[in-house]
């Protein structure tokens, strides 16, 4: 199993704070049937750019293998979009997921501006970078109109839901609101965000077991296979999206 959004760097942001932290919060991961993981730190403009990342994934493998705990951290970072962002890519500041693949996990500043994100989007994708939304329903703009969402995967961005949000631990709304997506093919990967203080209620197994009883085993394993194209850099399985029902959305389950 690929987990594509974790905070499990020691020592950043919301990881853990020691190595022997780290290294019970990885053997935890494994013991749930996780192998491979991308550390996925913000950036926002101000905070870890892309040789530093890999600074720190390269010192956190080397503990795991001198640990013998069988897990593999890929490079990744979540980034805020913002003005500078095709100008910080161009600078070789910003990390795709696994270093080399086309997919950049990408989240919609809570001051959403839709011409910017339009022009954001459309310019990494002429750069050739396929934008991963990273949990569109938590953001406020994706609740309050869905049609949002369905234009962007419309224009060639993919979608990854928390797996707290389907198993209810992020609210009621943000459950539906996940169902909802899944259901009109406008959600690609499920990811955890998991961090140092919520490795121990781990939700990715249950949220895929969700799924698997919602929507049947071909679209779990769809969800499953996307992982770990995407940190493989292969081109994903996308189901036509459509566009919720005024009226229905975060009502049908």
């Amino acid at each position: 199993m690929v987990d594509l959004y974790t905070h499990i760097l020691p020592n950043v942001e919301k990881g853990p704070r020691d190595v022997n932290a780290f290294l019970t919060m990885a053997k935890s991961l494994v013991d749930q049937g996780v192998k491979n993981v991308v550390a996925s730190p913000t950036y926002n403009g101000q905070d870890l750019e892309k040789q530093n990342i890999m600074l720190y994934v390269e010192a956190a493998n080397k503990h795991l293998q001198h640990a013998f705990i069988p897990l593999t951290i890929l490079p990744g970072q979540k980034v805020t979009i913002h003005y500078r962002l095709i100008q910080a890519f161009e600078q070789n500041v910003h990390l795709p997921i696994n270093h080399s693949t086309k997919y950049m996990f990408l989240q919609l500043p809570n001051e959403n501006t839709d011409v910017l994100n339009e022009q954001i989007l459309y310019e990494l994708q002429l750069k050739g970078i396929v934008p991963i939304i990273n949990e569109p329903e938590r953001h406020p703009t994706f609740l309050e109109d869905s049609d949002l969402l369905y234009e962007i995967v419309k224009r060639g961005a993919i979608v990854q839901l928390s797996s707290d949000s389907i198993v209810g631990k992020n609210g009621r709304k943000e459950k539906k609101a996940a169902l909802t997506f899944i259901d009109k093919g406008l959600a690609h990967i499920i990811a955890s965000g998991v961090c140092a203080d919520t490795y121990e209620s781990y939700t990715l197994p249950k949220a895929y077991d969700m799924v698997s009883r919602q929507f049947g085993t071909q679209i779990l394993y769809k969800f499953m296979e996307n992982a770990d194209y995407i940190v493989e850099g292969k081109a994903i399985f996308k189901e036509q999206p459509e566009r919720v029902k005024k009226g229905k959305f975060l009502g049908i389950f």
